[in-house]
């Protein structure tokens, strides 16, 4: 069990549809495009980098319509967060570290024709990239929607549609695809608190790994470990590739960032490498 650092404000949570925004860009003069933001603490949003973070953005509250300060933007998890420097949301949550499993229901709230939509959907499984697969009608405006579960946690975002030639419901069934916040609320707690730094040299150059072939997982595959790093004193070599911390499947390597500066006790690592598992101990950053 992960415990964490509380890096956000305490928040208030609300229903789904108090917590997402219209998110406005101006792609170009005169023309604007509509997306969705959702609030995950008074003061900032989430959104899908569907636009470039360099055009106009603001987003309408209630209360009007607001420019964000700044924009942290990862170009690896395809995500913008962005900053207001006041309190403009009255219900926010912050990304939720659990991922929903087959069979729950989900809201689905994102920006329609006319305004924002709510619909319902139900988690079908889990894609070898982490994603998870949703079957819910296909409105326009779920592009960015976000995704809440049944006690209104943020569970991610949604990223496309994917059509699966061998799924549950069967051959060729289109299925919405949830980015799940698991992936990257350690991204975004590690975003609205710059006062946390950032971690000292691990050793390692990451990159993510996705697997369709059953006898090899998913993870983050190490490219190179500097002799002499931590990561090499603990046994992390070339080649290997972390599937699993705390029990957690992971996907990114911004997760292993996240997770050593944000934990506080020692992780424990699944680590795959030709075939064989093993488990290697990865310290915390700073043991609070």
């Amino acid at each position: 069990m992960l415990h964490l650092v509380a890096v956000l404000l305490t928040l208030s949570r609300g229903l789904p549809s108090d917590m997402v925004f219209t998110l406005r860009a101006e792609v170009q003069p005169g023309s604007i495009e509509l997306s969705s933001a959702a609030a995950i603490s008074p003061d900032c949003a989430v959104a899908l980098a569907v636009f470039p973070a360099s055009c106009p953005i603001s987003v309408e509250t209630p209360e009007g319509i607001f420019q964000p300060e700044s924009i942290v933007c990862s170009p690896d998890l395809g995500l913008h967060i962005l900053f207001f420097g006041e309190r403009i949301f009255d219900a926010s949550q912050p990304p939720c570290e659990e991922a929903p499993g087959a069979g729950d229901k989900l809201t689905i709230v994102g920006q329609g024709l006319s305004g924002l939509l709510s619909i319902e959907g139900t988690a079908t499984m889990r894609y070898p990239d982490g994603a998870i697969l949703l079957t819910a009608p296909f409105l326009d405006g779920m592009m960015g929607a976000a995704v809440f579960d049944s006690e209104n946690r943020l569970v991610g975002l949604i990223t496309g549609i994917l059509e699966v030639q061998d799924g549950p419901l069967g051959a060729g069934e289109e299925y919405l695809v949830l980015y799940p916040s698991q992936i990257w609320y350690m991204w975004a707690q590690l975003a609205c608190d710059p006062g946390l730094g950032d971690a000292p040299p691990f050793g390692v150059t990451a990159m993510a790994s996705i697997s369709f072939d059953p006898d090899r997982p998913s993870g983050i595959q190490l490219v190179s470990v500097a002799e002499g790093s931590e990561a090499w004193r603990i046994g992390l070599r070339p080649g290997d590739l972390i599937s699993a911390i705390d029990g957690h499947p992971v996907f990114h390597p911004e997760t292993l960032r996240g997770l050593r500066i944000l934990s506080c006790d020692t992780l424990e690592t699944v680590v795959w490498s030709h075939g064989v598992e093993r488990l290697v101990a990865i310290p915390p950053v700073v043991t609070r």
